[in-house]
Formats: structure tokens, C-alpha cells, sequence
């Protein structure tokens, strides 16, 4: 995928991960952002080369979840 493309996927898959976390566990804005932004998993996902954009919002919110409860970020294989 093109760096162009990419620029404009990112920011749609961070809002709809944002949007679980203020829905699903009553976070503001602020609080989602910095919840998603701390993790292992964002790191990953700014990257184009990891492809962990392919996952889902769901799916993302999901390893986001699970990385916060054991401190380790575990992808499908």
C-alpha cells in the first residue's frame, strides 16, 4: 500500500477503535486517545509494514483489550 493510502486508513481505524473504547468502557475522548496511544498494539498499527491495519475495529479493540489486561500484545497468527 501506498504511504498515501495508509495516511488516510489510520486515521479512520483509530476512530472507530476510539469510539469502542468511549462506548464499550465510558471513556472520554481524551482518556480513549491516550488508553490507545500507550499501547503496544498503536505502535504496531502506525506502521504500514506490520499490517495490523487489516484487523478489524473490533478485532483491534480486542488485542487493545486483552493487551491492557496482561501487558502483553498477542496478534493472531
Amino acid at each position: 500500500m501506498n504511504k498515501q493510502a495508509f495516511e488516510a486508513i489510520l486515521p479512520l481505524k483509530v476512530e472507530c477503535v476510539v469510539g469502542e473504547l468511549m462506548n464499550q468502557k465510558k471513556l472520554s475522548l481524551y482518556k480513549a486517545l491516550f488508553y490507545l496511544y500507550s499501547s503496544q498494539l498503536y505502535q504496531l498499527l502506525e506502521r504500514e509494514d506490520t499490517k495490523v491495519w487489516h484487523y478489524s475495529p473490533m478485532m483491534l479493540f480486542e488485542l487493545l483489550e486483552n493487551e491492557k489486561k496482561t501487558g502483553k500484545l498477542r496478534l493472531p497468527e
